[in-house]
């Protein structure tokens, strides 16, 4: 084994479901997981928010995005116009997006990405969903080119007519590298529509996108090298963008045994629990969607989230952190 990989451990996501989801493709391990979703289905995940009102803005990301990141018309368009976010409505090649077999349309609506997460949202048409009713759909295969990772997760959910596809590159923790201004590669078939009673009628069809990642991260990094006596190890940097924030840490052999001998269900590396901005804001993050994972070779460990709203980055004074023993400390950013 190249490293001791503690493969994308997530926040609400049990061993037995990390396992029947797991998919292994081109020597590079893929996991459906869990999103701030509903499951329908068992399979399709459902996010259920409140209805923003759609007023006629530029830069729109749908219902799909703008609920998941319950994103301001401002926002929205601040992010499009940085380049971290893409709607494809307005770009001038848009009709080449869609594309249509056995009767229903599959189009593109927004991509909004950072260097370790991607975003994307997909309108279906062409097709009649019954109250009581959801769709779904089968992902066959998903990469991205260029990506040289050891490994990254992915999750689905609806929100509407929208699919919104999750996918985090995080777990690459000794490569850094940045999905951003690469490709997207998406398969998709089956459009199914799984009745309230859980019987599925299949569609059949079969759609396959290759869709440009947004080039623009708008990610603060910052060196920490501070030592955590009340976690003892190493914090030795944080990244924050937009969108979503991680930390890394420095181990010692003693304290990585015990941090894998704590249980896959549990957060075995010291997690963000809120962010305190300059003006006293707190933002709780004990409900955002993570990830935790330890590189049993180099001794390093990572712990990364992402955000239920959209955040400015250098308007973080300092992070609130704890491990699974209620341990906590507070790093002062500046």
């Amino acid at each position: 084994m190249k490293k001791e990989n503690l493969f994308l451990a997530f926040n609400g996501v049990d061993d037995i479901l990390i396992t029947q989801c797991a998919r292994y493709q081109s020597g590079k391990k893929i996991v459906k997981f869990n999103k701030r979703l509903s499951v329908a289905a068992c399979i399709c995940l459902i996010l259920i928010t409140t209805i923003t009102a759609t007023a006629a803005i530029r830069h729109f990301w749908g219902h799909g995005l703008s609920s998941y990141f319950n994103a301001t018309d401002e926002q929205q368009q601040t992010l499009t116009e940085q380049g971290q976010a893409i709607v494809f409505s307005e770009e001038d090649d848009y009709s080449k997006y869609a594309i249509t077999d056995n009767g229903i349309t599959l189009t593109p609506v927004a991509i909004v990405a950072d260097d370790n997460k991607i975003n994307l949202t997909l309108k279906y048409s062409g097709v009649e969903i019954n109250e009581g009713c959801e769709p779904d759909i089968n992902v066959d295969d998903i990469y991205i080119q260029g990506y040289e990772g050891d490994s990254f997760g992915y999750g689905m959910g609806i929100r509407d007519d929208e699919f919104i596809f999750n996918i985090d590159g995080t777990d690459s923790i000794d490569s850094e590298m940045s999905l951003t201004g690469k490709t997207i590669h998406l398969e998709l078939s089956d459009f199914t529509i799984v009745n309230s009673d859980f019987s599925e009628n299949s569609l059949g069809g079969t759609w396959v996108f290759d869709l440009p990642i947004p080039e623009v991260s708008n990610a603060l990094v910052i060196d920490l090298n501070n030592s955590i006596p009340e976690f003892n190890c190493e914090a030795t940097s944080f990244k924050i963008s937009p969108i979503s924030a991680e930390i890394r840490y420095t181990i010692t052999d003693d304290v990585k045994d015990s941090w894998f001998a704590t249980p896959m269900d549990k957060p075995r590396v010291p997690y963000i629990t809120s962010l305190t901005l300059d003006d006293g804001t707190v933002i709780d993050c004990r409900e955002c969607d993570n990830l935790n994972s330890i590189d049993g070779d180099n001794n390093t460990a990572i712990f990364s989230l992402e955000f239920n709203n959209i955040i400015e980055p250098s308007t973080v004074k300092s992070i609130e952190l704890e491990d699974i023993n209620g341990n906590t400390a507070s790093i002062s950013l500046h």
